[in-house]
């Protein structure tokens, strides 16, 4: 075994560790409390620490350890959901995190600090409800989970809109979290649901209807990308053209192999194995950051100020930063 490689399997043996603790921040990591170390402020960093959520379309970062320079090692950093991971690269805590655009958009909107650099991850969502509902406009007088600020919810408003519901008014809109979705749908706590996978798969195994694609919408799939703080972007470019070159190459293998791809998950997680393969083929992987996606992206900010998420939508320049993706 090289040097190169050891040094990768032990950031690897260190991102398992950290998941089977079910760490949630940085407290678990090697050093027992968090480094504020930046890269920003160390241009001759050689680690990446990149955050992340236990999801399968969140997967690709425990794979870039394959791709980067000899020399390189990641620590991949599990988190609980998006705000954490912005406060993580706020903090200096992790340079890197693949999280929710909304969550990116509402930084811009107030003090800024971090910017979407590449993509991640489209789709992984789903609009669920119960048997005995067939159509949209069925929902009316209804209890529907959702978290709020969340793509899902920008998008059921907007569903909800198209078939004639005011989402304020005529349903009931339950905060409920991702993985409480479809057990509380199964239950009949509520009547629907707006969330993300594997909650999805595991309602459609459970004999839950897909009443509309949560898709068409003007926001389309976007869900998950690629974020840094603006210090670590103007502090160490060389070291973001190096993340996203190895996030580039994972999210283009798994897409090519998607047995590869859930042999990875069941590996790092535990899922149902036929929940898993009903949600891989409801999520997309991309790297890029193309001319759609970013009209995508200004469609969520104007939804976000719709439903009062945010007072007024940021420039589409405060939120994202394409440089290193063309």
């Amino acid at each position: 075994m090289n040097r190169n490689m050891v040094r990768k399997t032990v950031a690897v043996a260190a991102t398992v560790m950290l998941a089977v603790a079910g760490t949630m921040t940085l407290a678990g990591c090697s050093t027992g409390e968090p480094d504020h170390s930046s890269a920003a402020d160390n241009p001759d960093s050689t680690t990446i620490r990149v955050a992340t959520q236990r999801q399968p379309h969140l997967f690709a970062a425990y794979e870039w350890s394959k791709y980067v320079p000899e020399g390189y090692s990641v620590e991949v950093v599990p988190m609980a959901n998006s705000n954490d991971e912005k406060d993580a690269l706020l903090s200096g805590d992790v340079d890197f995190a693949l999280m929710g655009v909304p969550t990116v958009i509402s930084q811009a909107s107030q003090d800024g600090g971090i910017k979407v650099i590449a993509g991640g991850a489209d789709g992984g969502s789903g609009l669920m409800v119960s048997s005995s509902i067939t159509t949209v406009d069925q929902l009316k007088g209804k209890k529907i989970g959702y978290v709020p600020n969340s793509s899902q919810e920008m998008a059921l408003r907007l569903l909800l809109k198209s078939a004639g519901l005011n989402p304020d008014s005529d349903v009931q809109m339950i905060n409920i979290g991702y993985s409480e979705m479809s057990e509380a749908l199964a239950r009949g706590d509520i009547d629907a649901f707006a969330g993300a996978e594997m909650g999805v798969s595991l309602a459609k195994l459970a004999g839950a209807n897909e009443i509309d694609s949560i898709y068409n919408t003007q926001i389309g799939k976007v869900n998950i990308a690629l974020a840094a703080s603006d210090k670590v972007i103007s502090g160490n470019p060389d070291l973001v053209k190096i993340a996203i070159a190895a996030h580039k190459k994972s999210t283009e293998a798994l897409s090519a192999d998607k047995a590869a791809w859930k042999d990875g998950v069941m590996k790092q997680f535990t899922f149902d194995s036929d929940a898993l393969d009903k949600a891989l083929d409801n999520m997309w992987l991309h790297w890029d950051l193309n001319d759609e996606y970013q009209k995508q992206c200004e469609e969520l900010a104007k939804q976000m100020v719709d439903i009062g998420s945010i007072q007024t939508a940021p420039e589409s320049s405060a939120y994202l930063d394409d440089q290193f993706v063309k």
